[in-house]
């Protein structure tokens, strides 16, 4: 009994020291992303530059295919992961415990279109090629790009265009316009395509839209109930390759080129500031007019509510790069 009360005495003292408990200094957090472009560089980041190894953290990473690590997220196999604010919304509505808790990137999107297309109008009737219908770029366009403009979706043919061939789709004619995410489309302007929407144009700002933010890092709320501290460094970890992106282009771009080898380093560079990195928490307003857009279309199977959807003290409590060397004082 004696020995019992020690041990609770000096667990007890270690909690309140702020020491981490074995159990999480143990255990190896399952990381789950899609491929390494803007949108999901920084797990990529934080494996290529040991930015997790700085944390004490361990980590398990299954990166590099979109399909499989949406599937992860949508049975909750996983503790952090990078996927689409839309489908964070729509798992959370049908009992996935998964809680999003930082942006990604913003727009990271053009919209490009045949040579012969000269103003909004002319794309009455004609085919529009989209990625995935009612992902967030496909929202946004439907919602509200579009009625900008004077058009409304029943005034174009929505069409899935793999984004590989935006470029050729284009300029063959079999899609009048396009809107794919970087670097598609800078390499189908470079190949002759129009610039119609710039990236960082896409949302009407004066209208009090933020920018369009598409993905994020997304916790599984059982991880965060059960491992608060590694919760913690998995965010400022992330926060720190957003540092990296937004203020250090070079390492950037030599992260995007390590892990994907056959890009053009040009078109890298040419895209890379058509994604911003500026948003460490995601504004509320995006989420709301997210769920409204979803709740419009009847995408969303239970009502959500944005505190059971979002946790944004992590990013709150960021103290700011490097994040690694703050937590130690």
């Amino acid at each position: 009994m004696m020995v019992r009360r020690r041990f609770i005495a000096i667990a007890a003292a270690g909690v309140l020291a702020g020491t981490v408990p074995a159990a999480s200094q143990d255990y190896s957090v399952r990381v789950v992303a899609g491929s390494p472009g803007y949108d999901h560089i920084q797990p990529f980041m934080a494996e290529y530059l040991k930015i997790w190894e700085k944390y004490g953290l361990k980590v398990t990473f299954t990166g590099g295919n979109y399909i499989r690590s949406n599937q992860q997220m949508s049975i909750g196999d996983f503790d952090a992961g990078y996927n689409q604010i839309a489908s964070a919304v729509r798992y959370n509505s049908a009992g996935i415990p998964n809680v999003i808790v930082a942006p990604s990137s913003a727009n990271c999107a053009l919209i490009v279109a045949n040579p012969n297309v000269k103003s909004w109008a002319d794309l009455k009737g004609k085919r529009f090629g989209i990625v995935t219908k009612y992902d967030m770029q496909y929202m946004a366009l439907m919602k509200h790009i579009l009625p900008r403009f004077g058009l409304t979706e029943k005034d174009i043919q929505p069409a899935q265009v793999p984004v590989p061939e935006i470029a050729a789709g284009l300029l063959t004619g079999d899609v009048a316009a396009a809107f794919p995410f970087e670097p598609y489309g800078t390499n189908a302007i470079a190949k002759g395509a129009k610039l119609l929407l710039a990236a960082g144009d896409l949302m009407d700002k004066s209208k009090g839209f933020p920018d369009l933010l598409r993905n994020a890092l997304i916790l599984n709320k059982k991880f965060i109930a059960e491992h608060k501290d590694l919760a913690q460094k998995i965010v400022w970890a992330h926060l720190d390759a957003v540092h990296l992106m937004r203020a250090d282009k070079a390492t950037g771009i030599k992260v995007i080129k390590h892990y994907n080898k056959a890009m053009d380093e040009k078109l890298i560079e040419d895209s890379y500031d058509n994604c911003a990195w500026t948003y460490n928490e995601i504004p509320k307003s995006w989420i709301d007019t997210t769920m409204a857009w979803m709740t419009e279309d009847k995408l969303i199977q239970n009502p959500v509510k944005y505190e059971d959807l979002v946790d944004a003290s992590f990013a709150k409590s960021y103290p700011g790069y490097p994040g690694w060397e703050k937590l130690k004082k």
